[in-house]
């Protein structure tokens, strides 16, 4: 039910309420310069900046570049986040009924202005990483899929490096659950797949790549906004 209310709300907003440019332009022209045979990361550019995402948000992209026109139609575009929204409230629902989190407290996942706006409204790649990341949390308190964990927990690291801040507590599960060999595995599995994502630009200039998709140098600063 409340999936169905998300739903209709969701489609609300985009009807009602103006898309924000803020980095859907530069994502795109990014992803123009992969498509048209760029591999140094240290040439990828954009109006607002570099290219400073792992190789998951090149290849997701230029599908959602093909899906738009080149980005021109973003209507389409904000459909395509509405869906990844509500798949990924269906995935917190779910992680949220295995932990037995009292069911008044889940009508306040709809009532998030902040989220429909980061999907919806902005077109960020937050949504996308965070999605894998949330199918990772899920299959960690699933037996019978808890292999298939560190998969999409690299998924969402190929798509936004701040999803790696899970890899402990991924790990304090792995080892619980399975031992050392199990954490060692799935830790392997992690690595490379992201060697496999990243095979075109670590093949071609494995420094640049490596030193701007994943640069730790960098500073986060929180403002309010």
């Amino acid at each position: 039910m409340l999936l169905v209310v998300e739903a209709i709300l969701t489609y609300a907003i985009i009807q009602r309420v103006s898309y924000t440019e803020i980095d859907w332009q530069t994502y795109m022209q990014q992803v123009h310069g992969v498509l048209g045979g760029e591999r140094n990361y240290t040439k990828l550019q954009g109006d607002t900046g570099p290219l400073v995402y792992p190789a998951g948000f090149v290849w997701i992209y230029s599908l959602l570049c093909a899906l738009t026109n080149n980005g021109t139609h973003v209507r389409r575009a904000q459909y395509v986040f509405m869906g990844i929204y509500l798949a990924t409230q269906a995935l917190v629902l779910m992680i949220y009924r295995r932990a037995r989190v009292p069911p008044l407290v889940l009508p306040l996942l709809v009532v998030s202005k902040r989220l429909h706006s980061i999907f919806v409204l902005r077109l960020f790649n937050d949504p996308v990483a965070m999605l894998f990341a949330y199918a990772a949390v899920l299959s960690m308190t699933r037996t019978g899929i808890r292999r298939w964990s560190g998969l999409l927990l690299s998924l969402g690291i190929a798509v936004k490096m701040n999803v790696q801040l899970l890899l402990p507590g991924a790990a304090f599960v792995w080892w619980r659950t399975g031992g050392l060999r199990t954490t060692v595995v799935q830790l392997v599995v992690v690595a490379l797949s992201q060697v496999v994502i990243a095979a075109p630009f670590v093949y071609a200039f494995p420094h640049e790549y490596v030193a701007r998709a994943f640069e730790y140098t960098r500073q986060f600063n929180f403002v309010w906004t």
